[in-house]
């Protein structure tokens, strides 16, 4: 009996450690559409104002939308380490009314960011072909805008990088359509701190928001 009980125990742990040494091999690569916050900073008034030179450098946040990359390897059966990055963008021209001044041009606005973010997630399969994952991480992100006078005096200013560091959580899954690739999707908050800096004026704040993103998965490995 003795014997049998050993046996039994050792077949266990024997598939135990077979089950965690496949789960190493699995790994995940998503490429997804994303919407965010953008947090900016610019000077105010804005250089070039006749009425007013520029004395402070207020933050204010923005709706942007942009593309990632992201992985995930499995490190055991139900965890996994996270990597993504991506970019950040938004646009916005303005045209003038028709009883605006003689010589009103049209007035356009922009933005664009970048990102990276490391994190750990645990993720559970949910039958054959889904899997559902959540947890925390850190973001990196830096991002600036740029204001243009389409009129006659062609005015430009652009500003310079906020720098955020976020702690973030998110949850999400990946369904998997085929046996390598599926549909992924996830929503996420996040607080983090926020600087800016230009011309001697200093902004500093703690912005928190949402995000999320939809795209397509890749499965690679067991």
């Amino acid at each position: 009996m003795n014997r049998m009980l050993t046996a039994a125990l050792l077949l266990a742990v024997s598939a135990s450690v077979a089950v965690a040494a496949e789960s190493y091999k699995t790994k995940f690569l998503a490429v997804q559409l994303t919407s965010g916050t953008a947090d900016l900073a610019t000077l105010s008034p804005f250089p070039g104002n006749p009425l007013a030179p520029p004395v402070s450098a207020p933050a204010y946040s923005h709706s942007e939308y942009g593309f990632k990359a992201e992985y995930w390897n499995m490190m055991g059966s139900e965890y996994a380490f996270n990597i993504s990055g991506g970019v950040g963008f938004f646009g916005e021209q303005d045209k003038p009314a028709s009883t605006a001044p003689s010589g009103t041009g049209d007035f356009k606005y922009t933005q664009n960011s970048w990102n990276i973010r490391v994190g750990g997630d645990r993720m559970l399969a949910v039958g054959d072909k889904s899997f559902i994952f959540f947890g925390p991480g850190i973001e990196y992100w830096s991002g600036k805008a740029k204001f243009e006078d389409k009129s006659g005096s062609g005015a430009t200013y652009e500003t310079e990088n906020v720098t955020r560091w976020s702690l973030g959580a998110r949850i999400g899954g990946n369904m998997m359509v085929g046996p390598t690739w599926g549909i992924t999707g996830q929503v996420g908050t996040k607080i983090g701190y926020a600087s800016y800096k230009e011309t001697g004026a200093e902004t500093t704040w703690w912005p928190s928001s949402m995000d999320g993103s939809l795209g397509l998965v890749f499965k690679f490995g067991s």
